[in-house]
């Protein structure tokens, strides 16, 4: 069954007597552990004073989950127990509830949740899921497929979007769905206050950066991996304070990355331990220099090398030009990203 179904059947009233939770993902664990949870869901507000138990792997004994599951439902149609932190509880105490999960009793509904891969339920239990209970398996998700889900996420918002928001989150916020959906909580409810329709790029970079201080470094890591939004995103934000980050600073800095770059392509070295003993630079380095290296072919290399050069001499004052120093730094980016 899918998450999607799971809620589904959940919205409906069409509970299990179990749900197996477990997988590295989370977000949809806890979405369900709320839907289930909710008032009104399995238990209204005050049949929850008597029927619900809540417990936590750590420092509970299954003879008080399986206690739990076993008393009588009291002024309602059943009981709800919450077995939180489960893939923390003591591998004999999991292996007593096996017994349980074969013959659950149809008006209780126990939720395990586990949110470790390496620990969850004995296969014969599992395999015993499949007639009497709920058992998803929350993967972990990728960038790409955290893209599709704030995409959906955004297309039911009810705002018109800009294209590329998506990226600029994954970019920016990693793939951390909870930490996303906040941010995106706290935008809707700005633009509901201020009763705009739309979700701009502009509007999230100022939302989701407001106290975030970036530094070359991390300008070079974007680089390194040909983040665009990101690379623009730490740029804009450097260049807002020239004191704070001088430009020839920045340009020096990107200067020495490009610069190993091209003795990486003409040594021809590959992996970052190779980079690590030819060039003298520590194990991150070397594995920022080893994907440069595959995003930059030689030409790409030896070009921007050129444009650092000319952005140089530019902030210098000895090539003329009218743009202010920002305006040459977030040129310089545009054009290295090339």
């Amino acid at each position: 069954m899918t998450y999607l179904q799971i809620l589904q059947k959940i919205q409906a009233k069409e509970f299990a007597p179990l749900y197996y939770l477990h997988g590295e993902e989370g977000y949809f664990i806890d979405k369900i552990v709320a839907a289930l949870d909710e008032d009104g869901a399995v238990l209204t507000a005050s049949e929850a004073a008597f029927n619900r138990e809540l417990f936590y792997g750590p420092e509970s004994k299954a003879s008080a989950v399986l206690n739990a599951c076993q008393s009588f439902p009291v002024m309602a149609n059943r009981r709800l127990i919450l077995l939180k932190e489960a893939h923390r509880m003591a591998k004999a105490e999991i292996e007593k509830l096996v017994a349980y999960v074969k013959r659950p009793v149809p008006s209780s509904v126990l939720v395990l949740v586990f949110k470790d891969r390496r620990t969850g339920l004995p296969k014969a239990a599992v395999d015993a899921l499949k007639k009497k209970g709920v058992n998803f398996h929350a993967k972990k998700l990728y960038e790409r497929d955290i893209q599709q889900w704030i995409e959906g996420y955004l297309k039911d918002s009810g705002f018109s979007v800009e294209a590329g928001i998506a990226a600029i989150l994954v970019e920016h916020l990693g793939t951390n769905l909870n930490l996303i959906e906040n941010e995106l909580e706290k935008m809707f409810i700005q633009l509901r206050a201020s009763k705009q329709t739309s979700l701009s790029k502009a509007f999230v970079f100022r939302m989701i950066d407001i106290d975030k201080e970036f530094n070359v470094f991390e300008l070079i890591r974007a680089l390194a991996e040909k983040k665009i939004y990101k690379s623009h995103l730490i740029i804009d934000r450097m260049s807002q304070n020239t004191k704070i980050n001088p430009p020839t600073l920045i340009v020096g800095g990107l200067f020495r990355f490009f610069h190993q770059i091209a003795l990486v392509h003409r040594n021809q070295l590959r992996d970052p331990n190779s980079i690590k003993h030819q060039l003298g630079v520590n194990y991150f380095q070397a594995r920022d220099y080893a994907t440069a290296s595959q995003r930059y072919n030689k030409a790409q290399v030896y070009r921007n090398i050129g444009f650092l050069q000319e952005a140089d001499l530019m902030i210098k004052g000895q090539i003329p030009s009218l743009m202010d120093q920002r305006h040459m730094l977030k040129t310089l980016v545009w054009k290295l990203l090339q």
